[in-house]
């Protein structure tokens, strides 16, 4: 198999001490119990495939895969191991050798021919003509009402947001390991948004846009932060931070501001900010193995069950699609109850 990606990572392969920190945070794990689903078992795997000690395997393929990026290990690295990146170059020299999915080529297909991951040539972003470029993503541009939402927000607060034709950020082509396919798709994405500056709704396409294209990118939470006048609702909740938000990115406090600037006590889970726990939606696994991310999900859920908060609160699409899922579950066994929200309801029915 050609390691064409993966070797230009053999030192920080090489930087591991195997002493299994990743363990305790890492949400695949706490599902499935196995070591090869950590970061350690991943980047010994990796390694054994880059030094020729292992041949690649469809298992091997499909426990690197078995990840949803969510950095929590990166974050409880002593010897800052990027294990993302790891992951990111073996499962391209992976997908090289032949071994991407059914499903993941079928993304990939949708990316190609409809400009999001869903395939849909009927989602569309909601043009408009103003002065602030809001990136929409795919994510939001299959949620209409929400995305309409996020922008009557900022009008209220006197911006005037300008909305293109858009097309996918990328990302889960450069995740998945679609080297080839994402350059491509990369040069197209530039030369729609040569703009440096924008306003991005998804946490996900936010931290990419930042890492990969190293634009000056806002998260919409930022951004009302700074427009947003004090109201009071009334409220208590608790504040699910998705993994790209916080890990990434360092957003944790501006949506905590807006929700104090609207009224509503916060009651945080224990795993919060930098150790907020993976809802189990990302890298990929929401597609290929739903099962994990239910199951991913449900532990999360019950975190926040337990804090006594009536209401979750989150600003990212996916997060709030698979904990809602996991809440109606919690609840038709009749082990507590929550509503799932994403911030943009909490914020318009304050400002509309």
């Amino acid at each position: 198999m050609p390691k064409k990606h993966l070797k230009n990572w053999k030192d920080e392969l090489n930087v591991c001490i195997r002493c299994a920190y990743c363990f305790e945070g890492c949400p695949v794990f706490k599902v499935t119990g196995w070591e090869t689903d950590t970061a350690r078992g991943k980047i010994i795997l990796a390694y054994g495939v880059l030094d020729g000690e292992l041949e690649p395997s469809q298992y091997i393929a499909d426990k690197l895969f078995q990840c949803t990026y969510c950095r929590d290990c990166s974050e409880r690295c002593s010897a800052n191991v990027p294990v993302v990146d790891v992951l990111a170059a073996a499962r391209a020299d992976l997908i090289e050798a032949g071994f991407a999915s059914e499903t993941h080529k079928g993304m990939v297909k949708n990316v190609k021919e409809t400009g999001n991951i869903f395939g849909d040539k009927e989602i569309k972003a909601p043009v408009q003509k103003g002065e602030t470029l809001v990136y929409v993503g795919c994510q939001y541009l299959a949620r209409p009402n929400q995305t309409k939402m996020y922008l009557k927000i900022l009008e209220k607060l006197g911006v005037k947001p300008r909305v293109v034709d858009e097309i996918c950020c990328g990302y889960p082509l450069y995740a998945l390991g679609f080297r080839k396919e994402f350059e491509e798709h990369k040069k197209k994405f530039l030369d729609l948004f040569p703009e440096k500056e924008m306003v991005a709704l998804c946490p996900t396409c936010t931290a990419f846009m930042h890492e990969e294209y190293k634009k000056d990118v806002k998260h919409i939470t930022q951004f009302i932060l700074e427009h947003l006048p004090e109201k009071n609702l009334g409220l208590k909740a608790t504040y699910h931070d998705p993994c790209d938000l916080s890990r990434v990115m360092n957003i944790t406090e501006e949506p905590r501001e807006i929700l104090k600037k609207l009224g509503i006590e916060i009651i945080e889970m224990p795993h919060n900010r930098k150790t907020s726990q993976c809802c189990g939606g990302g890298g990929g696994i929401l597609m290929s193995d739903g099962k994990l991310s239910d199951d991913i999900a449900l532990l999360r859920i019950k975190e926040a069950i337990a804090t006594g908060a009536p209401l979750l609160i989150t600003p990212c699409p996916t997060c709030e699609q698979v904990l809602k899922k996991a809440a109606a579950a919690v609840s038709e066994k009749g082990d507590g109850t929550i509503q799932v929200k994403n911030l943009s309801d909490v914020v318009w029915k304050a400002v509309k």
